[in-house]
């Protein structure tokens, strides 16, 4: 029992030391915003998400929207918004195929496939859940 002590405030003391930075990967420029949202992929807008290497854009959800990419091995969803900007006009996504760019100066350029950009940038792409059931996705966080 004393070993089992000594453990957990050995533990409790080494957590401490660490700063916030250490641990926190959270992006700062994209809040937590509440989505849940059912996608019928034999509806005409949202059909071509049935084939590899198509991806469509969902708007009205999240905070700019988000798109959704049939990757060949999985369905995958990230928010329409870039990740490495403060929100504001500029950073609305564009969709252009497989990839996503920022409306920002610097122009970033995020692929599809694994949500990260083409360039040097400190975020990836924030990422929603898929669940897919026939051709009903249902996209969450």
């Amino acid at each position: 029992m004393k070993k089992l002590f000594t453990v957990i405030i050995g533990a409790a003391f080494t957590l401490s030391a660490c700063s916030k930075d250490e641990w926190d990967t959270r992006n700062p420029y994209l809040p937590e915003i509440a989505v849940n949202v059912p996608i019928n992929t034999a509806l005409p807008t949202y059909n071509k998400l049935q084939y590899p290497g198509n991806a469509v854009y969902v708007a009205g959800y999240g905070i700019n929207g988000f798109f959704v990419i049939n990757t060949g091995t999985g369905i995958r969803a990230f928010e329409a918004t870039c990740a490495n900007h403060a929100i504001n006009g500029c950073s609305k996504l564009t969709l252009n195929g497989v990839e996503a760019t920022c409306g920002c100066s610097d122009a970033l350029i995020y692929n599809l496939y694994l949500g990260l950009a083409t360039t040097e940038a400190q975020y990836p792409l924030k990422e929603y859940r898929v669940m897919q059931s026939g051709t009903i996705l249902n996209v969450y966080n």
